[in-house]
């Protein structure tokens, strides 16, 4: 039987932190180390406690072939600093525009010096935002999507290749609206997306219909349509009328 997250005998903060992330079953933990998780935990949450009680526990192993920061020579505040912003492999820093790391507190500027020492005696390269800004810079994409492609290693648009719009919504950290813009960006500048087993509605509708299908109903995708009431699809096909055509065509499927 699957254990849920909230009967392990672990601290009340670790649960909450795990449980408000959405792990809600040990199973949900599978296929995670500290390096995806620290990506899925807001900046504000301490990520090393969590893994320090359910390492040992068997519940979440270490990332392979990674270079932790207490395996090498450095100082206690940089090796202080980096844990506390949640950096406890050396590849981490690749995935952290340089302009935030400058941001750490207590990183003056003898210790910014070691950093960068260590990440050029480890290949770990320290790259800037402003340089992938310049990339994309035509494409237009809204400013706080940078840092989120920054983060997933997106560095040219080639980089897009076999991607998903759901993988798209991935990048974009699940923020729905952001993907829409970004996929009617793809769309214009003629990029086409893998498909996969299901369908944001913005890849049926226009975007101002699938934006307004979003905020006033709460659908996304199209396999959504099947858990909804027969009064709730009256009201949406009597908003969007387009959604007609889209349901007759999910109904035939089914």
């Amino acid at each position: 039987m699957d254990t849920k997250i909230q009967d392990l005998n672990i601290s009340p903060t670790v649960k909450s932190a795990l449980l408000s992330t959405g792990f809600t079953k040990i199973s949900d933990l599978v296929g995670h180390n500290y390096i995806t998780l620290a990506k899925i935990f807001p900046k504000n949450c301490l990520v090393e406690p969590i893994v320090t009680e359910l390492n040992p526990l068997g519940y979440l192993l270490p990332p392979e072939n990674e270079i932790s920061v207490y395996d090498i020579p450095m100082s206690s505040r940089l090796q202080n600093t980096l844990i506390r912003n949640n950096v406890m492999y050396l590849s981490q820093l690749s995935t952290i525009p340089k302009e935030e790391i400058l941001q750490f507190r207590n990183l003056g500027d003898k210790t910014i010096t070691e950093l960068e020492q260590i990440c050029q005696e480890h290949n770990i390269q320290i790259r800037t935002l402003s340089s992938l800004k310049e990339t994309f810079d035509k494409y237009q994409f809204p400013a706080k999507i940078y840092p989120m492609f920054f983060k997933n290693g997106i560095s040219c648009i080639s980089d897009f290749n076999h991607k998903t719009s759901n993988d798209i919504y991935t990048i974009c950290e699940q923020d729905y609206t952001l993907t829409m813009k970004a996929y009617f960006i793809f769309k214009k500048k003629g990029i086409t997306l893998d498909d996969w087993h299901d369908k944001y509605i913005f890849e049926i509708l226009p975007m101002r219909k699938a934006d307004l299908l979003w905020k006033k109903h709460n659908v996304s995708t199209v396999s959504q349509f099947s858990d909804l009431t027969e009064q709730q699809l009256k009201e949406i096909t009597s908003d969007i009328p387009a959604v007609s055509k889209i349901l007759d065509a999910f109904l035939t499927q089914s």
